[in-house]
């Protein structure tokens, strides 16, 4: 592990607060009390930058509840808010040299695994999960033999627009605006490769994803998946199959081996690649 994984996010940072968070968690908690139509209202529609000391102090406080009850829901909900919405609308300018100093760079054995799966299977289809400024799919696109259509599907509308409004990528791709989970159950086609980079399933609860990988498994094979996703360093997959919130943004760490396998998936390829403060595992699963 190179200096700068030397503060990897992991589990043991969520659930060991600092004595400042804590005390924001017993002030928001007051203040909830005092507030519960509030409450009730954030808890339903949680915003990712609350504005004001009310909404900030109430946010950690339901964050932290929903961290030791299991409440997955809430993180979701939190998570489609801050990707729909300016968060997700910026992240290509703050994260798209990403693309070269990680997947072109240190996954290039992954992409290089990929490319040997892809040319045993007759998949002629690409759909891209949280395909955000549409570089990686717009590379295998054009770096995979044969591929007929590729579709990116992206929850923020705003990204999706400029990417049809580009001319920079194959004509083979078309960019929609949707969830991607609500997207696989309504319109998954068989013989597709289904991609994710960089991290988004860990914004999706352990539950959703079972259900679309269940869907997949019975109604769409064959199929494969090429998943790169973050995972808290701490996570041993020897001993826990939980989903698991972890780091800054409280997404899920997943147990990527255990995810694909339980749904009837076959694990071709898997490794662990270390990238500023995230460990990212590429995972190749197939169904046939």
């Amino acid at each position: 592990m190179s200096p700068s994984m030397s503060n990897t996010l992991s589990i043991q940072q969520v659930n060991q607060a600092s004595l400042k968070d804590s005390c924001k968690t017993l002030v928001g908690r007051a203040i909830s009390i005092a507030s519960p139509s509030r409450t009730r209202e954030l808890f339903a529609f949680p915003v990712s930058h609350p504005e004001g000391f009310r909404d900030k102090a109430i946010m950690a406080f339901l964050k932290r509840r929903a961290i030791h009850l299991h409440q997955d829901s809430f993180f979701e909900r939190l998570h489609q808010e801050f990707w729909s919405g300016q968060g997700g609308a910026v992240f290509a300018d703050n994260c798209d040299h990403r693309f070269n100093d990680l997947f072109l760079t240190k996954q290039a054995e992954d992409f290089q695994r990929l490319q040997e799966v892809w040319l045993q299977q007759s998949h002629p289809n690409i759909v891209e999960f949280g395909c955000n400024s549409g570089l990686l799919l717009n590379h295998l696109t054009k770096n995979l033999a044969d591929v007929k259509a590729a579709t990116g599907i992206e929850l923020n509308a705003d990204q999706v627009r400029r990417n049809q409004q580009s001319d920079d990528f194959d004509s083979r791709i078309n960019f929609l605006q949707a969830d991607a989970g609500q997207w696989l159950l309504k319109y998954g086609q068989k013989n597709t490769l289904f991609v994710t980079n960089g991290g988004v399933l860990e914004y999706f609860p352990r539950e959703k994803l079972d259900a679309m990988l269940a869907h997949v498994a019975a109604n769409i094979k064959p199929a494969t998946f090429f998943c790169v996703e973050p995972v808290a360093e701490d996570h041993d997959w020897q001993v826990s199959n939980e989903s698991i919130p972890f780091g800054n943004e409280l997404s899920f760490s997943h147990n990527y081996t255990d995810l694909f396998q339980s749904n009837g998936f076959q694990i071709v390829h898997q490794r662990a690649v270390p990238f500023e403060d995230w460990k990212m595992v590429a995972t190749i699963a197939m169904v046939r």
